[in-house]
C-alpha cells in the first residue's frame, strides 16, 4: 500500500485502489477529499486561501494554494484519471479559527465559503464537512477502500499511512 502525501497549496490524485492520500494540519486551510468509487478515482487538495485574485501569477504557477483554482483543478485531474464530476462526493475538513484571529480576518471561515460556491458552480456538492471550531485535523482518502477518515489535534507526529491512522481517527 503507497500512501501519497498532500503537503499545503498542494494536490494530488490517484486511480489506483493501492495508494492512500493524506493531508495533516488543516487549520484554517481546507482539505478538499473527493471520490468517485464507481470509477475509482480519488483526489484530495489542500489549499491554504480562497482567492487567487490577491496574487494571479503565483495562482497560474500553484493554483493548488486557492480554492478558486485549486478545486477546478482537483475536479479536472480526477476527470483525466477516467471520474465522471457526477459521480463525486466531496468531503471537506479544517477551516479552523486560529490564534486569536479577527473577525475581518476569518481566513478559516472565508476558505469554507469559497470551498462550497466553487464546488456548486462546478456542480459538485459537498456531501460532509468537519470544519470550524479551533482545533487542527488530519485528513485522509483510502481509495481502494472508498472510505473518507478524519482526525482532530495532535497531528504532529501521526503516521504517515491511513493504514496505520490512530485509533481516534474516525470515519468521515
Amino acid at each position: 500500500m503507497a500512501t501519497l502525501v498532500v503537503g499545503i497549496s498542494d494536490c494530488r490524485c490517484t486511480n489506483d485502489p493501492n495508494t492512500d492520500l493524506v493531508t495533516y494540519a488543516l487549520g484554517s486551510c481546507i482539505g478538499v477529499a473527493a471520490l468517485d468509487s464507481q470509477n475509482g478515482v480519488g483526489g484530495l487538495l489542500h489549499f491554504l486561501l480562497p482567492d487567487s485574485r490577491q496574487d494571479q501569477t503565483r495562482a497560474q504557477e500553484q493554483p493548488a494554494m486557492y480554492a478558486d483554482s485549486g478545486i477546478p483543478h482537483l475536479i479536472r485531474s480526477m476527470e483525466k484519471l477516467g471520474a465522471e464530476r457526477s459521480k463525486i462526493r466531496v468531503r471537506l475538513a479544517g477551516g479552523a479559527r486560529m490564534m486569536t484571529e479577527s473577525s475581518h480576518l476569518a481566513v478559516g471561515k472565508r476558505n469554507q465559503l469559497a470551498a462550497r460556491r466553487v464546488l456548486w458552480q462546478m456542480g459538485v456538492m459537498v456531501e460532509m464537512e468537519a470544519v470550524g471550531g479551533s482545533a487542527s485535523r488530519t485528513m485522509g482518502l483510502r481509495t481502494g477502500k472508498k472510505e473518507f477518515w478524519l482526525q482532530s489535534s495532535g497531528t504532529v507526529g501521526q503516521p504517515a499511512s491511513p493504514a496505520d491512522r490512530p485509533a481516534t481517527a474516525v470515519m468521515f
